[in-house]
């Protein structure tokens, strides 16, 4: 047990974990220094954390960005990048969030090229359970309504710093982070003031944990996790080669949008036994991001005259005529 506990870390911790962390529009960033951090007890420190994420749930409620994704493809030496394999389509999206709906514009680029080559643009309504898509080539266009979300939007590593639920919940760092706050372990200081977090990994496609995964924690910037190591391994029943998946990411620059210290420059990294002689990346650079700003009118997926359209929900296909474009 610590010796000493000081008054006034108390009125941080009564500050930060009472009803103002619900406050949005009086927000200030959650900041601590971490010789503070350490004199609080184990149950303060991890209410602090939890405070912390489901804020950036919250935040994330309304939220525009614009970001580049760069998927790169090396040669897997000792799990680190080797030789370049692949270059990948430069993907730039175009992200709206509010609430659980959202809107997603992604213009492709081949490696080589300046001008786009597809325009591809994603929308769900949560309240109506429905998805729009439209996809653009130089040859064609087309459209889709289904019930279903478009599996394109997943490519898209950056909305797992968000909140979302496709394809799965687990997939999003903090709501993974809030579901297993009953594993927290919590270390500090370690890394120059920081503070480090380990929980079990479970992926959502296993039914019992198979590892561990650490993340270093700035406290000065609400907790903004800058890197992360998760690793886990899975014997086969069959007596084959054990399945394992390593999943690191790194920060590198951070912006303060509204109250809430966002990524805006990062790379992150997946091996895994399904083709373990290859480290796949997707570079990541936020150009730009607003918190409060969406409207339901940004949400809106034009569908054009001359557009096939397929319903899926109706079993139906039309093309778009002038007298019946829709949204």
């Amino acid at each position: 047990m610590r010796q000493q506990r000081f008054p006034f870390i108390h009125s941080i911790v009564v500050c930060l974990l009472c009803g103002s962390l619900t406050q949005a529009a009086d927000q200030k960033p959650i900041s601590i220094p971490i010789d503070q951090f350490t004199q609080l007890n184990e149950s303060e420190q991890k209410g602090l954390l939890l405070k912390a994420f489901q804020r950036r749930l919250e935040h994330a409620k309304n939220l525009y960005y614009e970001v580049d994704l760069n998927w790169l493809i090396y040669e897997n030496q000792n799990e680190l990048p080797g030789k370049l394999r692949e270059a990948a389509m430069l993907r730039r999206c175009r992200h709206w969030l509010l609430g659980d709906s959202y809107r997603m514009d992604s213009d492709m680029f081949r490696p080589t090229e300046k001008q786009a080559c597809q325009w591809i643009s994603d929308g769900y309504d949560a309240k109506q359970r429905i998805s729009k898509a439209t996809f653009t080539d130089k040859k064609r266009s087309s459209g889709r309504i289904d019930r279903i979300h478009d599996s394109i939007i997943s490519d898209n590593k950056y909305i797992f710093w968000l909140r979302g639920v496709y394809p799965h919940k687990s997939k999003y760092l903090f709501q993974y982070l809030i579901d297993h706050k009953a594993e927290f372990e919590i270390e500090a200081p370690v890394d120059d003031g920081k503070v480090q977090l380990t929980v079990n990994f479970q992926p959502h496609w296993t039914n019992k944990p198979g590892g561990k995964r650490i993340f270093i924690l700035d406290p000065k910037k609400g907790f903004l996790p800058i890197n992360g190591h998760s690793r886990w391994n899975e014997l086969r029943v069959d007596g084959g080669q054990p399945m394992w998946r390593i999943e690191r990411f790194f920060v590198f620059e951070s912006k303060l949008v509204g109250d809430v210290w966002m990524p805006v420059k990062l790379r992150e990294e997946i091996m895994s036994s399904s083709a373990p002689e290859i480290l796949s990346t997707q570079e990541i650079e936020v150009t730009r991001i607003e918190h409060g700003t969406v409207k339901p009118a940004d949400l809106a997926i034009q569908f054009t005259e001359g557009m096939k359209i397929v319903d899926a929900i109706k079993g139906e296909s039309y093309t778009v005529s002038s007298t019946d474009k829709s949204e």
